[in-house]
């Protein structure tokens, strides 16, 4: 996987000093989401979009939680469960859509990182979180946003990203995310802004070299025309990152239920 390190996190990292490693830089990020959740030995949480699997068994085997992670892609699921029987925590995957996803027994905190841009609808998003989350329970999304609305369309960049993901791209303003979370009685705990620089451009970095270091293999893995796209959407990324279109926040909200409100 050419995110590398022990846990195959795909997003951005959070970097302590010059020499963090791979794996660290992941579990720094992974214990800022932990922080943010609040998390308690015994408690129940949710991974929505939960790749490969990484975040969820880190967060369980440190933190002594139990949770289910959602993915759409089965592969994923079945790498994720291996992950977890190899850890020994407990942690279920299962092939969904947050959209179609049903539970009966709560969340404690619910987290997204950096998946939410591909979600259609955040309004529903956060609205089906409200019904997942216990009492006082979390939801932590950790996202880019848009600085300014003109840079909703990115042009021939989109295009690029839309073909290699297939749906993707959809990008908020900060106070449009905000004013989603209050319009869903999701309460607003904590903004946090991670500097892009040097956090995201030396994850982008690494991925990239991962990505050379691998060529032969991954390209038999896929192809070579895949694997040369994916050369050119870091290349564009890195180009966005650069230019201000995005800040990146990790928002913490908490439900909030009007009839018990002081």
């Amino acid at each position: 996987d050419f995110t590398g390190g022990e846990w195959n996190v795909y997003s951005g990292l959070i970097w302590p000093n010059a020499t963090t490693t791979l794996t660290e830089a992941q579990g720094a990020k992974l214990d800022l989401l932990a922080h943010e959740m609040n998390l308690k030995p015994g408690m129940r949480i949710m991974d929505v979009g939960c790749g490969w699997g990484g975040p969820l068994v880190y967060l369980c085997k440190k933190y002594s939680v139990s949770g289910v992670g959602i993915t759409v892609t089965p592969s994923q699921v079945t790498a994720a469960q291996a992950r977890a029987a190899h850890h020994g925590v407990d942690a279920q995957f299962v092939l969904s859509h947050w959209e179609n996803y049903n539970d009966e027994q709560g969340f404690d905190a619910i987290y997204s990182d950096e998946a939410s841009v591909h979600f259609r609808n955040l309004g529903e998003f956060f609205a089906r979180c409200w019904q997942w989350l216990r009492p006082g329970g979390r939801v932590v999304n950790k996202e880019l946003h848009l600085t300014h609305e003109y840079f909703t369309n990115f042009d021939r960049a989109a295009d690029h990203v839309h073909a290699i993901f297939g749906f993707s791209g959809h990008y908020h303003l900060l106070a449009e995310e905000l004013q989603l979370l209050n319009d869903n009685n999701l309460q607003l705990v904590r903004v946090q802004t991670i500097d892009m620089q040097p956090h995201y451009y030396r994850t982008l970095e690494h991925w990239s070299s991962n990505m050379f270091n691998h060529h032969a293999e991954l390209s038999a893995l896929a192809s070579e025309t895949v694997y040369q796209d994916f050369r050119k959407y870091l290349k564009i990324t890195r180009r966005m990152f650069a230019s201000g279109i995005f800040t990146l926040e990790v928002l913490t909200s908490q439900k909030f239920e009007p009839s018990k409100a002081p």
